[in-house]
């Protein structure tokens, strides 16, 4: 079973390794945002499983050389469509283009649309009803420069959108972006983890639900099709609703998150019971430059050293960059000065987080380029000596 994974752009090698992790997959491929794999069928469970996938789509074809709307055409009218969709269902094309082209995405979804209709009027003699708000099945269609994939969508929405945020921060952080963070950073589920600039806590509650062994189809079930996987893929299904059904591991209090906003750390204690992780996380009202040091007093208590941070500090739009700066300079030190072994970090502030990170001694540096919603971002890890 050939599939199509979708991340946010920049962390396809971080999902890549979770995919193979999770469901033993091999990647064919990978470009920007997506990634190319192939499971045995009893494992697509597992890949719905990721908690840094957007969508997940099963691939019907990939053609190269298609370069016109004639060639779509041909491509997708030479497709058997009758196994996916039943006479009375709907469906809707979901279209995107990369590259230059001399026609747009919105022409690709209507070309390619026709061209199932017709496929399916050929082969069974009923016309198909189009629904582009609430279809019964989604095909996907994506032209990338002159490569053509058209994939069955197994996800309804991205699978980031958790559903337990009850508490929208201004600034947040997308929770596969978070995930993909903690991966990076080398966390483990029952290990410590800390942020110190936690904002409505997505870090630390995306911890915490790994630790509790809370999976991700069972908290966003309504981004998923589950009557596409019961039709094609009904192992997928069984499976996923025996992870379901099981309980859920007792969390221990070792992912502590701290701002100095009370109005984010109130949303960050919602959303942690929202999501059923009151109870392994630690939200505290403070400063982070003068608790971080302190922090060490709360391992005996809690059982856990804190070695690993992970964080999403200020881009700096509503501040001076030269406040910005000392404000990475500082927290930086200080957990560097408080022990810590790991610190991961995202910003779209380049330059201001160039000149900081350039300044560091003794201090391993890997720098991963991605975007963070439409903003060229760098994260960042730094392993201190």
């Amino acid at each position: 079973m050939k599939l199509l994974v979708t991340c946010d752009t920049g962390f396809e090698s971080v999902l890549a390794h979770e995919l193979v992790e999770l469901s033993e997959a091999r990647v064919m491929g990978t470009a920007s945002g997506r990634v190319f794999v192939e499971v045995t069928p009893h494992r697509l469970a597992d890949v719905l499983r990721s908690r840094i996938a957007n969508n997940v789509y099963s691939l019907v074809t990939i053609e190269e050389n298609v370069n016109s709307l004639d060639d779509i055409y041909r491509a997708v009218k030479g497709l058997d469509f009758t196994t996916i969709i039943e006479p009375e269902q709907s469906f809707a094309i979901r279209p995107e283009r990369i590259g230059v082209h001399s026609f747009t995405s919105m022409d690709i979804g209507r070309v390619a649309g026709q061209a199932v209709i017709d496929s399916y009027m050929q082969t069974r003699g009923t016309r198909l009803r189009v629904d582009l708000e609430e279809p019964d099945v989604e095909i996907y269609v994506e032209l990338n420069n002159s490569r053509f994939v058209v994939a069955l969508s197994l996800t309804r929405a991205s699978l980031h959108m958790r559903n337990y945020k009850v508490f929208a921060h201004p600034a947040g952080l997308k929770n596969t972006i978070a995930s993909a963070m903690l991966k990076i950073s080398g966390w483990r589920p029952g290990v410590g983890i800390y942020d110190p600039m936690c904002g409505g806590g997505t870090i630390v509650i995306e911890a915490a639900l790994q630790t509790k062994g809370i999976e991700v189809p069972c908290i966003t079930r309504r981004n998923i099709n589950w009557s596409i996987l019961a039709k094609i893929f009904p192992e997928a299904v069984d499976v996923l609703r025996r992870l379901c059904s099981r309980g859920v591991k007792e969390g221990e209090r070792v992912h502590v998150g701290v701002d100095i906003n009370p109005v984010f750390v109130e949303g960050a204690v919602i959303n942690a019971k929202s999501a059923g992780v009151d109870d392994s996380t630690l939200f505290i009202v403070g400063d982070s430059l003068e608790f971080t040091p302190r922090l060490r007093e709360l391992e005996v208590e809690l059982g856990t050293d804190f070695t690993i941070a992970v964080f999403n500090p200020p881009y700096g739009y509503r501040m001076r960059p030269g406040a910005l700066g000392k404000l990475y300079r500082r927290i930086l030190a200080v957990l560097k000065n408080s022990g810590f072994a790991v610190a991961v970090f995202i910003t779209s502030a380049i330059r201001v987080s160039e000149v900081i990170v350039g300044e560091l001694r003794d201090v391993k540096v890997e720098r991963l380029r991605v975007m963070h919603g439409t903003l060229p971002s760098i994260v960042y890890k730094l392993h201190f000596s």
